[in-house]
């Protein structure tokens, strides 16, 4: 019998990197609206988009764009994942704010963009997030296994949408801001043409060195052992930052 299985589109990435969709589900994204966002760093230009993956419910992309880099050749481009823990909260947990930060100061010099997706905890959502958190508290799990034990993927993000956007804009090719490899290969089996990798690497503190030791060693991120809080001397995280965290956290608990 032969195989009745339809093609997918020819127009339109197929989503061949996140453990949640099909290898031949297929992410369509419509562009919203443009206007030009004033910042405490200045003025940026923001795209919404709508994109949903097999028709199913639609999620909000957004490009960060300073400069016109519409039509070029090797736009530095960081594909960001949404981290309301530290982005909003001030988690010291992660580096992902510090990361956010980085690439929108990177962009603001350098033209480029910031392609930022609501795809909280790799994908896995918010409160089973908070779930894994709960666990890396009480049974010192790291990042992967505590996913493991939830029965939940290391990674389930899904990136048709960074495809789509970028030949929505005509950029050509990308410099992408990243240290997982596994997003330059999900990328690139995308169709996405990657000129050269920017290291994206911040300064890590007493809280997320398990986190990031977890990133390099178990999902082989390229971050060099820069997880490391102490220096050559073996002084370590701040005391006067570790006094002004317990101090805060002892104020909160006595409110």
């Amino acid at each position: 019998m032969p195989d009745l299985t339809p093609e997918p589109p020819k127009d339109k990435p197929v989503s061949i990197n996140a453990m949640s969709f099909d290898e031949s589900s297929i992410g369509d994204t419509e562009f919203i609206a443009e206007t030009k966002l004033p910042t405490d760093r200045g003025f940026y230009r923001l795209r919404g988009y709508r994109h949903a993956v097999d028709g199913g419910v639609p999620s909000e992309p957004v490009a960060i764009c300073f400069g016109d880099i519409e039509g070029r050749d090797k736009v530095p481009v960081r594909v960001h994942d949404a981290c309301f823990t530290s982005e909003v909260l001030g988690s010291l947990k992660c580096d992902c704010k510090q990361q956010l930060q980085l690439a929108m100061e990177y962009i603001q010099e350098n033209d480029g963009m910031v392609i930022y997706l609501h795809q909280e905890g790799r994908g896995i959502g918010l409160a089973n997030k908070i779930a894994a958190y709960a666990l890396q508290d009480t049974q010192g799990l790291d990042t992967v296994d505590a996913n493991r034990a939830l029965g939940l993927p290391d990674d389930t993000r899904e990136y048709t949408a960074v495809a789509n956007i970028l030949e929505d804009m005509g950029v050509k090719s990308i410099q992408l801001m990243t240290n997982n490899p596994r997003k330059v290969a999900t990328l690139e089996k995308l169709g996405v043409k990657i000129e050269g990798r920017i290291p994206c690497i911040v300064q890590p503190n007493l809280f997320n060195q398990g986190y990031l030791e977890a990133k390099e060693g178990r999902m082989k991120h390229f971050l060099d052992g820069s997880w490391c809080y102490w220096d050559h001397s073996g002084n370590t995280f701040d005391e006067g930052e570790v006094a002004a965290t317990s101090s805060e956290a002892e104020a909160a608990e006595e409110k």
